[in-house]
């Protein structure tokens, strides 16, 4: 008998990220309830979830109560198809359902995106077009110290750091890290392709490239600021696709209008978009993209097939992959 199942979540973001393809293969795989469940006809349908054993989910998955929790008897399992499980899962780990993610999936896109950002840094490219583009002729002056030998940091070590790491081996570059775990354990900084674990005072003077990956956590709200970013290097690149409350916004365009030679790339701000009249629009060393590193368009797909291929291994009782550990819940971005 099949595995009784059930799409959790907003209707059209559930139909962009798993498509038609994918949400015919899982019909095989299992036996489907045959709408989709949002916040709005939850309560309506309740009644006819009780023999459903494992959701399925993106973006826009339902933050159930305890009780809400308590009309799924039979729910076993939860399958994420996106990225932080943060906002609705700990409900269902207290009460012995799996939930899995595909937060490495999710990684992926982000990584490349950074590695692409990290490597053009490296040659000043933006500060490069920025220049030749306002006079009007080659700027062979502006151009970076290139990919070679270089020093790059990254803040913070979790799953899009190390995709990341693995992209960057191809290149002859030092790697410093800031990670309190991986502080105590060198050998595994050491596996991971990381030369030095340092201080992140350390790793914002030493590097010429500096990749914010901190996780979601109120402890890292505005972790960087004015003396941070003052304390970069000549022509270095600041690039942040963790969070924007990770960064003193006011501290990072005073900076920015006084070192002209620096150059922030962000893909994330708060509030998310800047208001209007913000100067993150305006100064002219600071690049804005529109929260973009992420799973977009076709990638999004990668995201359900995880999924699909984790409740593969659910459905044959073998051990899941990417399944949450209430015990390291509070850690996670």
């Amino acid at each position: 008998m099949k595995t009784k199942a059930a799409f959790f979540g907003n209707t059209a973001t559930t139909q962009n990220v798993y498509g038609q393809e994918r949400i015919e293969q899982l019909n095989k795989l299992a036996d489907f309830y045959p709408e989709v469940i949002t916040n709005e006809n939850f309560d309506e349908k309740a009644a006819e979830l009780k023999d459903i054993e494992v959701i399925f989910s993106t973006w826009g998955m339902l933050a159930l109560t305890p009780e809400q929790i308590e009309l799924l008897p039979k729910l076993k399992a939860v399958f994420y198809s996106a990225g932080s499980v943060k906002f609705f899962a700990r409900p269902f780990l207290e009460k012995g359902i799996k939930v899995t993610s595909a937060v490495a999936a999710n990684a992926i896109p982000v990584a490349e995106f950074c590695l692409a950002q990290i490597l053009l840094s490296c040659k000043r490219f933006f500060s490069n077009v920025s220049e030749t583009r306002k006079d009007g002729k080659f700027r062979r002056d502006t151009t970076g110290k290139g990919v070679y030998g270089e020093t790059i940091a990254l803040i913070g070590v979790g799953e899009i750091t190390r995709y990341l790491l693995m992209l960057l081996k191809p290149f002859n570059l030092k790697i410093l890290a800031v990670s309190n775990h991986l502080a105590q354990h060198p050998e595994k900084a050491e596996a991971l392709g990381i030369d030095e674990v340092v201080s992140i005072e350390d790793a914002f003077k030493r590097a010429y490239i500096v990749s914010n990956h901190l996780p979601n956590l109120d402890s890292n709200k505005n972790i960087i600021n004015k003396k941070l970013l003052s304390s970069m290097r000549e022509n270095a690149t600041f690039i942040n696709t963790g969070r924007g409350a990770q960064v003193d916004e006011g501290a990072l365009v005073e900076v920015m209008n006084n070192r002209p030679d620096l150059t922030a790339l962000l893909d994330v701000t708060e509030p998310e978009p800047p208001v209007e009249g913000s100067p993150l629009y305006t100064t002219p060393n600071i690049y804005l993209s529109t929260h973009i590193a992420g799973s977009l368009n076709d990638e999004v797909h990668r995201m359900a097939d995880y999924m699909i291929e984790e409740f593969k291994r659910f459905d044959a009782g073998d051990e899941l992959l990417y399944g949450i550990d209430l015990d390291l819940f509070d850690k996670l971005a």
